[in-house]
């Protein structure tokens, strides 16, 4: 029977085939009537055709007009049509039309159907209007009649498609079903109509692949279809992408309020400060809070437990095998954490004693607790993380209170209580899971040693009668790192991995561990970044307040799935919670594949309040099957930063009487049409009833039982479990929970192996989910058996690329063998898998673990360039490893292996292959050599040479010596390209650059007329050489060098300890000066890491006078005339290209490793001398300067741009990038000090200081207002609708300063699409317009002539001019004079404003360029006074518009 409804954009592919009517109505015949023309209707017809036969309705395709008569005709029971012929070929052709359908046949007109005939008056009246013009966009429409057959209980859908404008409107006999709604103007969309006995469907859905590729365009027409021909609809499946919301309530009372100061950050503020807000809602009381949310429609809201029966503020929650609520309860939070026992914070154990779903039991299970963030029961106690420790607590002598207080382990940092761990949970793989906030993780656990920040972790518990609570963890793991701090951990019914972390990144998926990244050398991670396309939410209403992220996930906390069958099916194991404190509610995220990693993407909020107090902050999968949300109901959400006037805390929350510590509410989100699920009652279950309780359809019983069997530690189950296992069937969401549950119970009881059959015939299984699991148990049932049985099942082919994915993985952790290489090696042979960046690391991580067979494979493959950069990185991975003892069977594969092959292992062996480390070759290893030596590509047989020099091969001696010899001479010709002379310079260095006469021939190269690039690129190589005596060389050509030279030469000098010395000699000799240093590398030789060289170098420093006063707002003071001193700014420009344009830009010129320095003109003298000579007073910690000393000596400073445990990079302050193997770290050190040094009085005088700061500040004739402070969207992302729609992109090829009507612009780089780079205000219509600001504030600080703007156009503007000057308001320039006054120039759609979508000229601007189709617009606006204009206010006027401000340039008088 074809019941219910798909929410199928949103869920992809819960309804991939559609079931069958309970009684199937008689199949229809349809014509489909297409062309040759722009829409592709034969294409778009091999997309709907399919679908439409799945459904009882057969299509059939001609594009001859001649089929337009009767005896064709009345073979079909409709005639759809997706075509653009202008006229009829034939009179008899439309007469035959209207009398077809007249006769009570169906019309489907498509789509451009509506401009087909376009001259026939009855074909247009037949369809209802003409086609007019369009614009495209994504959209959805606005259902108008709901109780049509055709759209009662369809919900609509959101598609990239034209925006059909219709004329000719026949409305006789028409009901329009659906609007496309734009400003104050409905456009009809879809309509019926009836013509004599027939009936006409016509849609303007459908211009390409996107909309009819869409499961609801294809429902819609498919109903269109079976009521045009006549059929009941009664039967036939609706859709919507998502539910109907309930309605806000009308019988709450009136919101009651107090004074109060309150720091308010508003959105349309500049960064740096808070406002105050000085009205504060009072708290309501549980009933009437509960009415203040919404949710979708058939659910409702029931209160479980309130702060009343709780005696404090909840903190986490969980349940136990019983269905007993345990909660933390917290006054310390947040910043009075207390030592061990000394605490004033609980936890509870919460019953509903009676079934009612409510709880009327409430006991003490402990107390003497500070700050418990997560409990998970386990072993009849509780885990509980209060950092810094994780305790077992447990109640051994019945009383209900826990006697057993254990530490289980030490080490989560306690510096902030918000960034501490939280969010345990129990995995399928019988690990306990959790996330980590950036106060990190220092301490020992199962003898390891483990530093980490932020991120996600698992630890191993097991039984242990010998200590107290019974329990030990044994392991520890670091799993992978996020970006922001991070509070919340969630798992798929399949173990998958997601979380949530705060910041603008809601939501991120793990799909591999950092252990796999550490089994390839040199290989790094990455953090896990968001997966959502943006990181707006949804509140129901305004009275939110954030500090940062404004309209967004901020404080984004938890990420459950949904794992239960409770609610309706398009949430089984498909949608993850995700709770917004400050924005007052619990949102729904749709999770979508996207290759072997995830996409999500925000779909409708779970639970959305008005009330200012509600806060939730966890929500869960209960014992019922419904969703429990904890609110933590406060005020106060903010933890950091510090606002202006007030003090920070002692764990870095800021301190305020108005946070809430008693309040504090557990819901239960109930599904009204479900009884809920029954309860397991595991407490006393036997063991058969726990292996059945495995299949329960809730997922927080499966895990209790699948805890409990392994609690008690008894192989007796193992032969039902085996019988679970072999179950072939599926649920509806494709899961088979009791196999895959078996599975992992039979591997925690280490039985796993006794049913080596039963895991291989899992291999084959029919759900996805078991497959994957007995791919990564396989191995344990049976050893090298069980790889073989993975090989050979076929699992790297596997239809789901989970499987495929788990299967790599469980081949990385598998014993080397030749064939575990070879089908690693035919599996990145496949382009598709290879491009899949989740997929290809996979790739990497197996191919590195088989790395001597997978090498010895290859050979005989051809790959894409992917794959050839995994061949290179596996090849270095294994050159750079201890033992290298197969290198003969890897040289002699390549003598016959593909040349391209050939090369990427080459270069991956010449880099990572080790100076020194001698190789024991055979007789055929050095044959093999020989051969490559003539075989290799010419590119590679230097690298051979070297290679072979370094293992030792003898008789090579004279061929090392003519091919170094040629490439010195290439390097030696001035006439020679340098690309080509720097290449051949880092090839000496590779099997030469031990040798001092070599490199004295380089050095020698580098003469006063060589080209900056040329000089840079030899010292550059010169940087990895050995040559004993190199530094001193170095050291003494420093003098003669031309200064574009010395910045590399430089960092060659001070990146060992040796050359560092002689150049401190050479100083301390007179030969040369400190002067020829930068501020940042005499900071970095007075923080050396070696004592000597810092000692020393702080003695010759402080000699000369240049080590910076410590106390550095004494320096601000003593340079305060200076700082308010009117300098040159000509000479400041010259300071800033000196000093300063190695790390920052202005105007477009210098690198940007720091911030961006264009536009600091509008900010006051004092504020920026504060950021240029105390610039550690507030350092960002993405801007914190780390020091790594080398084994080799190698000493670097700079950021810190990735890490894992196998290796970091580092950013220096000449924006190159080092990747360094941890192996080869001895020390890496952060400060607490920015990169940016401290001391630039020392390298300029007063007045030179004064100059700089003119510069910066001046305002000459053109002053530009920066907007990346306040830009709201990435313009290189759909603006409008969806971040890939292409069309509503505004784009350039570079965003270097422009010129447009003689007024120079800057504008913001996007950086592909990460930064925000324009303005987009509010606009009623679309997605994304709705979410924006009202209005943005800039700092102008000078008089103005002029105001001149990169403005004029926006979404929803005019399409043609206003005609008589008149037009709605767009946007408002609102200039804020220093006297308190404001004056508004208002800017009209139609005449200064015009649609971005293509060239459209309007009177009061003028055309500025194109980017790519679209169009950007300037436009001027003349102040009406003299006076000083403090800010330029942008504010959206009151039409439908969404205007775009892209720069702004102010022209002072």
């Amino acid at each position: 029977m074809r019941l219910g409804s798909f929410w199928l954009s949103a869920l992809v592919g819960l309804a991939a085939a559609s079931p069958a009517f309970a009684a199937d109505p008689p199949p229809l015949k349809v014509l489909f009537l297409g062309d040759t023309g722009h829409h592709q209707p034969a294409a778009r017809f091999r997309q709907l055709q399919p679908v439409m036969a799945a459904r009882g309705i057969t299509l059939t395709y001609t594009d001859k007009l001649d089929d337009l008569n009767p005896e064709t005709l009345n073979k079909y029971d409709g005639l759809a049509i997706y075509a653009n012929h202008t006229k009829f070929t034939d009179p008899a052709q439309e007469k035959a039309l209207l009398d077809y359908v007249a006769s009570g046949k169906g019309f489907i007109p498509l789509h451009c159907a509506s401009y087909c005939f376009i001259d026939s008056k009855p074909y247009v009246d037949l369809v209802g209007a003409q086609f007019r013009s369009h614009t495209t966009g994504t959209f959805r429409t606005h259902i108008e009649t709901r109780d049509h057959p055709i759209t009662r209980g369809y919900g609509g859908f959101e598609s990239w498609d034209e925006t059909y404008v219709h004329t000719k409107h026949n409305t006789k006999d028409r009901t329009v079903l659906e609007t496309r709604v734009e400003g104050d103007v409905k456009e009809p969309w879809s309509w019926v109509r009836t013509q004599g006995k027939g009936r006409v469907f016509y849609t303007a859905w459908g211009h390409d692949q996107r909309t009819w590729s869409h499961p609801g365009f294809q429902v819609l027409v498919e109903r269109g279809i079976r009521w045009a021909c006549g059929q009941d609809l009664t039967e036939v499946p609706t859709y919507t992408d998502r539910p109907q919301m309930t309605a806000k309530r009308t019988d709450v009372k009136p919101f009651e309020y107090q004074e109060a100061q309150i720091p308010f950050y508003s959105p349309k503020a500049n960064r740096g400060g808070a406002d105050r807000i000085n009205q504060m809602q009072k708290p309501l009381p549980v009933e009437e809070s509960i009415k203040h949310y919404i949710t979708p429609k058939d659910f409702e809201v029931k209160t479980f437990v309130t702060e009343d029966q709780l005696g404090g503020k909840p903190l986490a929650m969980a349940w136990d095998e019983r269905g007993r609520l345990w909660v933390s309860l917290t006054l310390d939070y947040p910043n009075e954490l207390k030592p061990q026992g000394e605490g004033r914070d609980r936890i509870v154990c919460c019953e509903d004693s009676d079934g009612d779903g409510v709880c009327d039991k409430v006991t003490l299970f402990a107390d003497k607790l500070s700050i418990p963030t997560s409990i998970l029961p386990y072993a009849g106690g509780l885990i509980v993380h209060q950092a810094p420790h994780t305790l077992f607590l447990k109640d051994t002598d019945g009383d209900g209170k826990a006697d057993v207080r254990d530490i289980l382990f030490t080490g989560w940092g306690t510096g902030d209580t918000h960034a501490g761990p939280s969010y345990l949970r129990y995995g399928l793989d019988n690990w306990v899971y959790g996330s980590l906030g950036y106060s990190g993780f220092v301490g020992e656990v199962g003898g390891e040693r483990h530093n980490f920040r932020m991120g996600y972790y698992r630890f191993k518990v097991e039984h242990d009668k010998t200590v107290p609570g019974g329990l030990k963890v044994t392991k520890l793991e670091f799993l992978r790192s996020t970006s922001n701090n991070t509070w919340g951990f969630g798992l798929t019914e399949d173990g998958l991995a997601f979380g949530s972390t705060a910041n603008g990144c809601p939501i991120v998926h793990m799909p591999i561990p950092n252990r796999y990244y550490e089994k390839v050398r040199g290989l790094t991670p990455g953090v896990l970044q968001n997966i959502a396309p943006d990181y707006h939410f949804e509140p129901v209403t305004d009275k939110v307040r954030q500090v940062d992220w404004h309209g967004g996930f901020t404080a984004a906390a938890g990420c459950t799935v949904y794992t239960a069958r409770t609610y309706p099916q398009e949430y089984w194991n498909r949608t993850a919670f995700i709770t917004e404190p400050t924005g007052h509610l619990v949102a729904t995220f749709v999770l979508n594949r996207a290759g072997a990693d995830y996409t999500a993407k925000l779909g409708w909020n779970l639970l959305a309040s008005d009330d200012e107090w509600a806060a939730p902050i966890q929500a869960e999968v209960g014992p019922d099957g419904n969703m429990w949300v904890l609110d933590w109901y406060n005020f106060i959400v903010q933890h950091n930063p510090t606002p202006a006037g007030f003090r920070t805390g002692r764990r870095g929350a800021y301190e305020t009487p108005l946070r809430d510590k008693t309040h504090g509410r557990i819901y239960r989100v109930v599904y009204t049409k479900s009884k809920g699920e029954k309860p397991a009652a595991l407490a006393s279950a036997t063991p058969a009833q726990l292996v059945e309780a495995l299949k329960h359809p809730n997922m927080t019983w499966r895990q209790h039982a699948q805890r409990l069997l392994l609690d008690r530690n008894q192989q007796d189950v193992a032969p039902a479990l085996a019988a679970l296992v072999k179950d072939e069937s599926v649920d509806a969401a494709g899961l088979n929970a009791g196999a895959l549950h078996a599975l992992w119970t039979l591997d925690g009881l280490g039985a796993i192996g006794q049913y080596p059959a039963e895991v291989k015939a899992a291999l084959k299984h029919k759900s996805a989910a078991v497959r994957r699991a007995a791919v990564q148990l396989v191995a344990h049932a049976g050893g090298d058996a069980g790889v073989n049985a993975l090989l050979e099942s076929g699992a790297l082919a596997d239809a789901d690329v989970q499987v495929r994915l788990a299967a790599l993985l469980a081949i990385a952790d598998a014993k080397p063998s030749a064939e575990c290489g070879k089908a690693v090696a035919e599996a990145l042979a496949k382009v598709e898998g290879a491009d899949d960046k989740v997929y290809g690391e996979a790739l990497t991580a197996a191919a590195a673990a088989q790395d001597v067979y997978f090498l010895a494979a290859a050979g005989s493959h051809t790959y894409a360039p992917r794959g050839l950069a995994v061949v290179q990185m596996v090849a270095k991975h294994y050159a750079s490893g201890k033992s290298a003892g197969s290198l003969n069977e890897v040289l002699t594969t390549l003598a016959t292996a593909k040349p391209d092959v050939t090369e990427a292992i080459l270069n991956g062996f010449s880099a990572g292959w080790p100076d020194g480390k001698k190789a024991a070759l055979t007789a055929d290893g050095e044959k093999a050599v020989a051969t490559l030596l003539t075989k290799a590509p010419a590119a590679a047989r230097g690298r051979v040479l070297r290679l072979a020099g370094v293992w030792g091969v003898k008789g090579l001696d004279a061929q090392m010596a003519e091919i170094a010899k040629g490439l010195l001479t290439i390097v030696a010709d001035a006439k020679a390209d340098d690309t080509a002379r720097v290449d051949a310079a880092k090839q000496v260095v590779e099997f030469a650059g031990g040798d001092d006469t070599t490199a004295a021939k380089l050095l020698d190269a580098v003469t006063a007329q060589a080209s900056p690039q040329f000089a840079a690129g030899v010292f550059d190589a010169l940087a990895g050489a050995k040559a004993k005596n190199l530094g001193p060389a170095v050291v003494a050509k420093l003098g003669s060098l031309p200064p574009a030279a010395r910045p590399a030469a430089l960092r060659l000098v001070l990146a060992r300890p040796e050359p560092t010395a002689a150049f401190l000699d050479a100083v301390e000799a007179g030969k040369l000066r400190f002067d020829m240093l930068d501020l940042d590398q005499k900071t970095a030789l007075a923080a050396h890491p070696n004592k000597a060289v810092s000692e020393r170098a702080k003695k010759l420093l402080s000699l000369g006078g240049g080590l910076p006063d410590a106390d550095r707002q004494k320096v601000i003071e003593q340079l305060a005339s200076s700082i308010k001193k009117t300098g040159d700014p000509a000479n400041g420009k010259k300071l800033f290209t000196q000093h300063c344009a190695k790390c920052h830009r202005h105007s477009g010129e210098g690198q940007q490793i720091g911030p961006d320095l264009t536009g600091m003109a509008v900010h006051p003298k004092e504020e920026l001398a504060i950021a240029i000579l105390d610039p550690s007073r507030s350092v960002e910690g993405n801007y914190k300067a780390y020091t790594l000393k080398a084994l080799d000596g190698r000493v670097l400073t700079g950021l810190l741009a990735a890490e894992s445990k196998t290796a970091v990079e580092l950013l220096d302050a000449e924006n190159k990038r080092h990747a360094v193997r941890r192996d080869d770290i001895d020390e890496l050190t952060e400060s607490k000090k920015s990169l940016m040094p401290e001391g630039f009085e020392k390298q300029m005088k007063p007045d030179e200081v004064a100059d700089l700061l003119e510069f910066l500040t001046q305002k000459g004739k053109y002053v530009s207002i920066p907007l990346d402070k306040v830009a709201t969207v990435v313009s290189t992302l759909g603006m409008f609708f969806e971040p890939d729609g292409d069309v509503e992109r505004l784009i350039l090829r570079d965003w270097a300063p422009r010129t447009v009507n003689s007024v120079p612009f800057y504008l913001v780089d996007p950086q592909g699409a990460r930064i925000k780079n324009m303005v987009l205000l509010y606009g009623p219509q679309g997605k994304v317009p709705p979410k924006m600001p009202k209005s943005v504030t800039v700092p102008c600080n000078t008089a103005a002539k002029a105001i001149h703007l990169l403005s004029g156009v926006g979404g929803w503007n005019a399409l043609q001019p206003s005609k008589d000057g008149s037009g709605s308001v767009s946007m408002i320039v609102r200039l804020h004079y220093a006297d308190g006054t404001t004056e508004d120039h208002p800017l009209k759609n139609g005449v200064h404003f015009a649609d971005y979508i293509h060239r459209v000229d309007v009177p009061g601007s003028k055309f500025a360029f194109a980017m790519r189709g679209q169009q950007m617009r300037y436009l001027a606006v003349t102040p009406k006074k003299p006076d000083v204009i403090k800010q330029i206010e942008f504010v959206k006027g009151p039409d439908s518009s969404a205007p775009v401000v892209m720069a702004v340039t102010v022209e002072t008088p």
